[in-house]
């Protein structure tokens, strides 16, 4: 088995056991402020006249935290669905009783 196959078995068992779950809601939390704070930095562009490129380059930014956000959440709300579907025992094999965790 190649090491990106390992890699995401690896991290399937670990949302499969919650032990990533608290980290990708920080994650989204994070994404969030961030996206937040960039809104700022937008709305007072505008307000006070940045220059235009520092407003784009902000709305981009923002714009991708989003986006990220998002899709971050919507994927967090759809594992429990998904994992329904996953053949434990075979991922179990495949990834042996080695215990390690994967490198994200």
């Amino acid at each position: 088995m190649d090491q990106n196959t390992r890699s995401l078995l690896l991290r399937w068992r670990a949302l499969e056991r919650n032990d990533s779950m608290n980290a990708v809601k920080s994650r989204v939390h994070l994404l969030w402020f961030l996206g937040l704070v960039f809104c700022i930095i937008v709305v007072f562009g505008v307000i006070y006249r940045f220059h235009p490129a520092i407003i784009a380059i902000a709305a981009a930014a923002m714009g991708w935290l989003v986006a990220e956000c998002n899709a971050l959440r919507s994927r967090m709300l759809q594992w429990p669905i998904f994992k329904q579907y996953i053949d434990w025992q075979h991922v179990h094999k495949d990834i042996g009783d080695s215990g390690s965790t994967p490198n994200t």
